[in-house]
């Protein structure tokens, strides 16, 4: 399922990127923000928002560096019931040049798998090809908008829209979607509260960015706004997103999205990585049948240089 690989790539690299525009309404919770007291103004903060791409850079060490992965994928009937289970654990080798996974263990009880031994479902492909993907690969540390050979189109897609929020770099529309992705556009600021806050995670002083869809807003003017919810801690020493999360919500005529992800990192050596990653999501596509799932992924033992 193209779309859905899409999207999940998306929300990996994402970064609350875009062309100049008009400064929003920022509101201040319980935080006073100054060029005299830290050193940049509000419209600075915005900026430095803007430009990130330390989110991005997270999963860049990711698949840069070696470490040990487990993962619990769960599929869900109508009813919430769980109807499949796949379990994956191992290893994730680089040489800072490649990089390629071991399964050690793979553990599948109900439906995953046909008898063929393919995937009974589209949303284990998609975590695959973030994730676990079957062949070597390339790594580097370096960002850039070339494109790479060993990414699909969908992935070079996400990490476009990822970089350039409210641009035209994407090559495909997606009907609409690129557009209503832009949260800093001036058309989409209209549906949104932009606010500022003070946070401590894992013991670290934290500036909190959260970007919500109005709740005032009638549901047909909500429908517009595709990202209803996000969620970033920037690390006060550095400015690097430690912590993100999503709340994602699309529905039109050929396709129903309802998406929940939260990514947590921490520093090894200096350098901040993804530890624990959770999804939890439904989508139904014309022509398909809907799927509902649930994926946790934690990293651990990463050996950095």
């Amino acid at each position: 399922m193209r779309f859905l690989i899409f999207m999940l790539s998306f929300f990996f690299t994402f970064q609350i990127s875009a062309q100049d525009t008009l400064m929003p309404v920022i509101f201040l919770d319980d935080i006073v923000i100054s060029e005299e007291n830290n050193g940049f103004t509000v419209e600075d903060f915005v900026g430095y928002v803007k430009k990130d791409t330390t989110f991005y850079m997270g999963f860049k060490h990711l698949r840069y560096y070696s470490h040990q992965y487990n993962s619990e994928l769960n599929i869900f009937n109508k009813k919430g019931e769980t109807i499949g289970t796949l379990i994956k654990k191992g290893t994730h080798f680089s040489d800072e040049k490649k990089a390629w996974i071991v399964n050690d263990t793979i553990i599948d009880n109900g439906k995953i798998f046909k008898r063929n031994g393919k995937y009974r479902y589209y949303t284990p492909e998609a975590f695959d090809e973030v994730f676990f993907p079957k062949d070597t690969i390339d790594v580097s540390l370096q960002i850039s908008d070339d494109k790479n050979e060993d990414d699909s189109q969908n992935m070079r897609d996400a990490k476009t829209v990822g970089f350039s929020i409210g641009t035209d770099g994407v090559e495909q529309n997606k009907g609409g979607v690129k557009k209503k992705l832009a949260i800093f556009d001036i058309e989409m600021q209209q549906y949104y509260n932009y606010t500022i806050s003070d946070t401590i995670y894992n013991g670290r002083d934290c500036y909190s960015f959260t970007v919500k869809v109005k709740e005032e807003l009638k549901a047909k003017d909500k429908e517009k706004a595709l990202i209803r919810k996000i969620v970033s801690y920037f690390d006060k020493e550095n400015f690097n997103v430690i912590y993100r999360e999503y709340k994602f919500i699309y529905s039109n005529w050929f396709l129903d999205l309802d998406m929940d992800i939260f990514v947590h990192m921490d520093y090894v050596r200096n350098k901040h990585i993804p530890t624990d990653i959770y999804y939890k999501g439904y989508w139904d596509v014309i022509f398909f049948k809907p799927e509902r799932a649930e994926f946790k992924l934690k990293n651990t033992n990463y050996l950095v240089d």
